[in-house]
Order: C-alpha cells, then sequence, then structure tokens
C-alpha cells in the first residue's frame, strides 16, 4: 500500500479473502453459494489487474486468413492455442495445463 492508498489488486484481495474465510463458512445455501461465485469474481479481477488482458485485437485477421486458407495450420494452432492460454490464466487458471501455468 502506497501513500496510505490501497491498490485496486490489494482492494480486490481484501474483498476476496473477507468473502473466502469469512462468509462463506458462516452461510449455507444460496447465500454461500453467491458468496463462492463473488469470490471467484474478485479472483479474476486481481488476475486481470495482474496479467492484463488478453490481446484479442489480431482474432478477426486469423479468422479471416484460416477461412481464406491463406495461414499454415500449425501457426494458426499456436496462435489460438496462446489465446485460450492467456485467457484462461484470467478466468481460470486451474484448467490450464502445469507447463501452461
Amino acid at each position: 500500500m502506497s501513500r496510505g492508498i490501497p491498490s485496486t489488486a490489494e482492494l480486490a484481495r481484501a474483498v476476496r479473502e473477507f468473502l473466502e474465510q469469512e462468509v462463506m463458512p458462516a452461510t449455507e445455501g444460496r447465500l454461500s453459494f453467491h458468496a463462492r461465485v463473488a469470490a471467484n469474481v474478485m479472483g479474476q479481477i486481481e488476475r486481470e489487474l495482474q496479467f492484463g488482458l488478453p490481446d484479442t485485437a489480431g482474432d478477426t485477421d486469423l479468422v479471416q486468413a484460416i477461412r481464406a486458407g491463406s495461414i499454415d495450420l500449425d501457426q494458426a494452432y499456436d496462435q489460438i492455442r496462446q489465446t485460450v492460454i492467456a485467457k484462461l490464466r484470467i478466468s481460470n487458471p486451474r484448467h490450464l495445463l502445469p507447463e501452461d501455468r
């Protein structure tokens, strides 16, 4: 925390930890479920702040190149794979292969 003002990442972590450590154990049913969903959202926000949003600017160009047959399929596969890995790092890193973490 610099200058006495918590960063956005610090705030997100504090809210996530509160939900995980205080709210979820003290609730059940629907409220517990919604607390878990909110904690997962806060985790996603933390990861987005850490890694940034994946660059998807070239997705349209890649689709057009695949349709036109003007790109090597191995190259297309590599680009698609890297995009999926970048998105999973943010949304749900548990689905990544160990070598992609």
